[in-house]
């Protein structure tokens, strides 16, 4: 990808790093090279989502009507770009809060309240517009001008992810074997997506505290190796008090306002991210909500369009075999994830992957079978003849669970199934085959309560 031109006018010089959803590039305008961006191109594998056309103009629309002076700033996109499916954000030179954080074991409690003001401007705004992080942590808070006094801060990767709710089930949810492990960050994961309920804005707050607590205290509330011991203490233990972590110089007022950030519950915590600010400051008598307070912002007051041009290149070629179904499924995602394991528990189905918003399984897999793994020759022959035969009309079912979760704040599932033949067992009839993936889907919707 490097030299190559994204949008016909952004010119890629540097892999900043990559992601499950995309690659994100160091580039400057061709015509303007003084004023570099942040290219981000969407990986291959998910423009085959059969939703995406419709996923990636949502989530353009969302970024382009959220613009905050403490954000990083979307700019374009193009879902028709040759190079593939890119959106182009500021670049914003600085350092990371946790790159801070590695030359300061802690920061003075002045420059904390300040730095919290700038985040908490961001996300009170964001919270607003009805966008919830999920993954805040120092590694996503970029210090601008660091050590002068005009230091400030951006918030970064509210991006692609942090608009589309893609709920996780994961496979130990699935299978019953293995632990079960938070989306985000381990360490400052909030209590809520660790038990899988409801989460809304107040999950963000969590991630406040624990980065508050860290930034005082040089340390995090929680510090085990075993990952699983440490989202168990998110959930049950009460952070260590700051006399015990070395800092007994930080006054009683501060320390508590992060330790009610710290609730287990949210609505045990303030209420909002001004409402932190506000505590903080008011413990200090300094009102750091208002000495932080962007300049003549506003939010923006109409919505930004934008219409991508029809191009058939994105499209999933037409397959007779593939067949597609989508629903509605009103339960929490934990509550889904105990009625697909009955699902496919109950017909010796194969839980082959699962990842954030996506469930990969086969039904009806016959016994001994061994995926092919290519070749060809003799070897590849004699694979091809000892693998396990089906009766005609049974062939087994590979199931795609395509999910999206359209407003964090409710127990909605909009699901997308997609039915496709394993490539080693091919269905001679079509017809049959529709049908079989019919009453399939009326079984899953059935466990679903749809």
């Amino acid at each position: 990808m490097l030299a190559q031109t994204a949008l016909g006018k952004y010119r890629l010089l540097q892999s900043l790093g990559q992601g499950s959803n995309a690659e994100v590039f160091f580039a400057e305008p061709i015509d303007n090279p003084t004023v570099p961006v942040v290219v981000k191109r969407i990986h291959d594998h998910v423009v085959e989502h059969p939703k995406f056309r419709q996923l990636f103009e949502a989530e353009v629309r969302s970024m382009a009507n959220f613009s905050h002076p403490y954000a990083v700033q979307f700019l374009e996109a193009s879902i028709d770009d040759p190079i593939g499916p890119c959106l182009v954000m500021e670049y914003v030179p600085g350092n990371t809060l946790e790159a801070l954080l590695g030359r300061n074991r802690m920061l003075d409690i002045d420059r904390v309240g300040r730095l919290l003001g700038y985040f908490g401007h961001a996300l009170e705004a964001a919270h607003s517009a009805g966008i919830i992080h999920r993954d805040l942590k120092p590694a996503n808070l970029m210090v601008l001008k660091a050590g002068t006094t005009a230091e400030s801060l951006k918030v970064m990767d509210f991006g692609f992810a942090g608009f589309a709710a893609k709920p996780h089930i994961q496979l130990a949810e699935l299978t019953g074997h293995g632990p079960i492990f938070a989306i985000g960050t381990p360490g400052y994961v909030s209590p809520e997506m660790i038990r899988g309920d409801r989460v809304d804005g107040r999950s963000d707050l969590y991630a406040i505290g624990v980065i508050l607590y860290e930034l005082l205290t040089g340390r995090l509330p929680f510090e085990f190796e075993s990952q699983e011991k440490l989202l168990e203490a998110h959930v049950r233990n009460s952070p260590p008090r700051f006399a015990k972590v070395g800092a007994k110089h930080i006054p009683p007022g501060v320390e508590a306002v992060v330790h009610l950030a710290l609730a287990k519950y949210p609505n045990e915590r303030p209420q909002s991210a001004r409402e932190v600010v506000e505590m903080y400051g008011r413990s200090l008598g300094v009102d750091y909500w208002q000495i932080t307070a962007p300049v003549g912002w506003e939010p923006l007051p109409t919505a930004v369009e934008f219409t991508p041009p029809a191009r058939p290149g994105l499209n999933i070629a037409p397959d007779p075999l593939r067949i597609i179904h989508e629903f509605d499924a009103f339960m929490p995602e934990r509550l889904a994830a105990a009625k697909l394991r009955g699902f496919v528990e109950d017909l010796g189905g194969q839980v082959l992957a699962s990842e954030p918003g996506l469930i990969r399984m086969r039904i009806g897999v016959p016994q001994g079978y061994k995926e092919s793994t290519g070749g060809s020759g003799l070897f590849g022959w004699f694979r091809n003849m000892s693998k396990p035969s089906v009766p005609c009309g049974q062939e087994p079912i590979e199931l795609e669970l395509h999910m999206e979760k359209p407003n964090p704040s409710q127990p909605l599932l909009n699901v997308l199934v997609a039915f496709r033949p394993m490539k080693d067992y091919p269905p001679p009839n079509p017809h049959n085959w529709r049908d079989r993936c019919e009453k399939l889907n009326a079984m899953l919707r059935q466990y679903l309560g749809t």
